[in-house]
């Protein structure tokens, strides 16, 4: 089965944007790994995913946090190309290999509208089968 490729051109932030979809896929009761190599990123998504919502918060790690057992966790933050979570889904912020890309399901890419070409040459490599954009709140369908 063909990996699913999709991507997302966030109205927000893509912290902000992120939210909602891992929502989703742990409605599915499946898992997802974020892929991003920038430190700073990575924490400013985990500070994120801790304080979503006024109640709850998303449960996750990054691949630094310790006395953990990865396989066990829903979401895990990593710069590493290791499925150390067994997760069904990809989001990608930062482009990983061609094999790690095919190793998931479903395959999510996030950037924001002045990331527009980059997306754009991105897309033309690895061929999304769906681009949304938000508008009126709602995602629509567009191409590159």
């Amino acid at each position: 089965m063909a990996t699913e490729i999709n991507f997302y051109q966030a109205d927000e932030t893509i912290i902000k944007s992120l939210a909602p979809l891992l929502l989703k896929v742990l409605d599915e009761k499946k898992k997802a790994f974020i892929f991003c190599q920038n430190p700073a990123q990575i924490k400013a998504i985990d500070d994120s995913l801790w304080s979503y919502g006024r109640n709850k918060f998303i449960p996750h790690i990054t691949i630094s946090d310790k006395d953990f057992v990865l396989e066990r966790q829903p979401i895990l933050i990593s710069d590493k190309e290791e499925n150390s979570n067994k997760a069904d889904y990809l989001v990608f912020l930062d482009v990983p290999s061609a094999g790690f890309l095919s190793s998931f399901e479903r395959v999510f890419y996030f950037f924001e509208e002045q990331n527009f070409a980059v997306a754009e040459g991105i897309a033309k490599k690895i061929k999304p089968k769906n681009c949304y954009k938000k508008l009126d709140g709602k995602w629509v369908k567009f191409s590159f």
